[in-house]
């Protein structure tokens, strides 16, 4: 039998992004929809705690919030248990228009429990980028419950996708990583950022490409790894960070959170994310 050393509970998902985007010192507004439930309130108060801006979650009355369920083995591996909920949106609120036009950066990622928040998703970012805000999106594995064909309507609307090598080549149907990487951009990104783990990030834009190695540091949760890198490379993109250093922040961004446990209010600070860098040789204000 296996003893549980601790057991955390929080905003996760894109709100790991949110929370972590915050750490680095943008202001930030969380659009979706919870239910008027105990994890929902969990999920409104972690992000207020971050200072993500609640004002337009959509609460929906009578409603149970998805729930994701983290086992972390002592390796820093996750695997994945999932209640979808009962949320019930099925077209975007009218002020999320608003919001987006005047946005800086819009991010979603593309986990979604029903086919009309898969097209919801589509509209906000067609929404973004017909007005010039830089869009974001990472597919993730996508649900296996559902049709996924809905990422390559996101990736049309997208001006830099962040995926790992296992997406990019689903969605793209190559295996060569680098051709994977570039077929995935001619379906509408102007960059794509592909997550290795350990082993760093590859970055296209155009014909330029750069890669990261990683940093070598001890692993204690890679849960939300992944949500990190989604922060820093829309926070690096809006400093207008050159490529290389685009991908260094963003693996340094991502060795900051595997050496903490949990997701949420664990996401990686900017000084750890400075720590990381300096650690490894880096000046940190050439990156954040």
């Amino acid at each position: 039998m296996q003893r549980v050393e601790a057991f955390l509970v929080g905003p996760g998902g894109a709100g790991n992004v949110a929370i972590a985007a915050a750490r680095l010192g943008h202001d930030v507004s969380c659009l979706a929809e919870i239910g008027s439930d105990e994890f929902g309130e969990i999920v409104r108060r972690g992000l207020e705690a971050e200072g993500v801006d609640t004002t337009h979650l959509a609460i929906s009355a009578g409603a149970a919030t998805p729930v994701a369920g983290v086992l972390v083995d002592a390796a820093g591996k996750p695997a994945y248990l999932g209640y979808p909920g009962t949320l019930r949106m099925t077209s975007m609120p009218l002020e999320w228009g608003t919001i987006l036009q005047t946005a800086e950066a819009v991010y979603a990622d593309g986990w979604s429990e029903s086919v009309a928040a898969g097209a919801i998703v589509v509209e906000a970012l067609g929404r973004a980028r017909a007005d010039g805000v830089p869009t974001f999106f990472d597919p993730g594995p996508g649900n296996p419950s559902l049709d996924n064909k809905w990422h390559r309507r996101a990736l049309a609307e997208t001006r830099v996708a962040i995926l790992n090598e296992s997406e990019v080549r689903r969605i793209s149907g190559q295996n060569d990583l680098l051709q994977a990487a570039r077929e995935l951009a001619k379906m509408g990104p102007e960059a794509v950022i592909v997550k290795r783990g350990a082993n760093g990030c590859l970055a296209i834009r155009g014909q330029e490409v750069a890669e990261s190695p990683g940093f070598r540091v001890p692993v204690v949760d890679t849960t939300g790894a992944g949500d990190s890198v989604g922060a820093a490379v829309m926070s690096g993109w809006l400093a207008g960070l050159a490529l290389p250093t685009l991908a260094t922040l963003a693996d340094a961004m991502g060795a900051a959170k595997v050496q903490k446990q949990g997701t949420g209010r664990s996401m990686p600070t900017r000084e750890e994310v400075r720590a990381v860098l300096r650690g490894a040789g880096h000046d940190p204000d050439h990156y954040i």
